[in-house]
């Protein structure tokens, strides 16, 4: 198959690396010339795409280009990208009026555009609330999840000072297990359910800034349909389907005893929720992406394993963003991983060493070395095993949580004790 992944920042070049190990005819597209680094020597970056009826197949690798992924699905099967997706994700009251529209359940919310009115509505709720802003240009790095109204009001009062923001959402918080549920989905059904428990936070104790995922599990649903699944995330599934919805989306979620409650959508490759479902699938995601492009049969997709746990890796100055391209080293050696175990570590700021095939090194991109993908029959094997993987690297200035299992296993036994990952199966 011919496959074309198009990127901005090139989170998604490991899975174009993947897909060319698996015999696939493979053009990777990296907007950014920077980003165009990473993975160089395994499997190189173009500046164009070319002609889209040259392809098989069209990959968005993130959100944001969904004009662009509409036009091109036009002449060739595409996803991974939509003006749908990227209005879901990306404006936090579209996306909340749609599960609202689903009848996916959300914790109460109000849109605010004077910061006067927020404070207001902080005051007379006396509850902990969630700080998101949207519209145009904000700056979603300022969302704020508070202890308390009083811990809310002083971080407007400090974020106000310095970044104030022109339009935001203020949702109550729900306490319950977080955990993210996915399907991908074309006309004819959805396909390969899973969940994924992640831990966001920098450092052990979910501490610090938050990094997308520190590190997480992931599990597939099998051939059933979880009541989570149920009480959720379908519930979207043919409203979606009216609209032509084509790929994957995930409805990260709060589950309580009394019910699961729709926070964000994430209708794009969850990183690194994806890669671990790329080695649990028992078919090469090459092909699983194109069936579902296509509206193809789709073979039995019975896990090959039952968990796949991931922890990520870093150096300074990750997870800092935005910061003089000087500072992210380049050229560091990367020791106990070698190419040909690529397909159990997530790649992202790594390269081959010039005239040195055998070698890895740091790409110099942002510092988010990548992430291990260890499997097992339990979420205790599988992060023994990642955690066996880590101990192997030798990285200078590496950094890591090392307290995730625990965490996930406590969230892991809530769902399971209340009965939200028994499964019935559906017509």
């Amino acid at each position: 198959m011919r496959i074309c992944f198009i990127s901005r920042w090139n989170e998604g070049g490991w899975f174009a690396w993947l897909c060319k190990q698996a015999g696939h005819d493979v053009m990777l597209v990296v907007e950014d010339d920077h980003y165009a680094k990473a993975l160089s020597g395994l499997i190189d970056a173009k500046p164009s795409p070319g002609n889209a009826a040259d392809y098989d197949l069209i990959v968005y690798d993130t959100s944001g280009l969904g004009e662009d992924a509409d036009e091109s699905r036009l002449i060739t099967p595409t996803i991974g990208g939509s003006k749908l997706a990227d209005t879901l994700e990306h404006d936090r009251v579209a996306g909340l009026e749609f599960m609202e529209r689903c009848g996916i359940r959300v914790p109460p919310w109000e849109h605010f555009t004077d910061v006067a009115d927020g404070i207001r509505y902080i005051k007379q709720r006396k509850r902990p609330v969630v700080f998101k802003p949207c519209g145009d240009g904000a700056d979603t790095s300022c969302t704020y999840v508070s202890t308390s109204a009083e811990d809310m009001l002083q971080y407007i009062d400090v974020l106000y000072r310095k970044n104030p923001q022109k339009e935001f959402v203020l949702q109550e918080v729900v306490k319950g297990t977080e955990v993210s549920v996915e399907m991908w989905m074309n006309e004819s059904g959805f396909y390969a359910v899973n969940m994924t428990l992640e831990a966001k936070k920098l450092m052990a104790g979910n501490i610090g800034p938050a990094t997308g995922c520190a590190g997480n599990v992931l599990w597939m649903a099998g051939l059933g349909e979880p009541t989570v699944f149920q009480r959720g995330l379908k519930k979207a599934f043919e409203p979606l389907r009216e609209l032509g919805y084509v790929g994957m989306i995930d409805l990260n979620s709060i589950v309580t005893d009394e019910d699961v409650f729709g926070l964000e959508w994430t209708p794009r490759f969850g990183y690194e929720g994806t890669c671990n479902l790329t080695r649990l699938l028992p078919i090469d995601f090459g092909e699983f992406m194109g069936r579902i492009a296509e509206n193809a049969p789709m073979p039995t997709l019975t896990p090959k394993e039952a968990f796949c746990s991931s922890i990520r890796i870093g150096i300074p100055p990750y997870p800092l963003s935005e910061l003089p391209k000087k500072l992210y080293r380049e050229g560091v050696p990367i020791e106990g991983l070698s190419p040909d175990k690529l397909e159990h570590f997530f790649a992202r700021d790594v390269r081959l060493e010039e005239n040195n095939e055998d070698r890895l090194e740091t790409a110099g991109v942002d510092g988010w070395i990548g992430s291990v993908l260890a499997v097992g029959p339990t979420l205790h094997n599988s992060f023994s095993a990642a955690t066996d993987m880590v101990k192997a690297l030798k990285i200078p200035d590496m950094m890591y949580r090392n307290d995730l299992e625990p965490n996930f296993v406590k969230r892991y036994l809530e769902l399971r004790d209340g009965g939200w990952l028994r499964t019935s199966y559906g017509t």
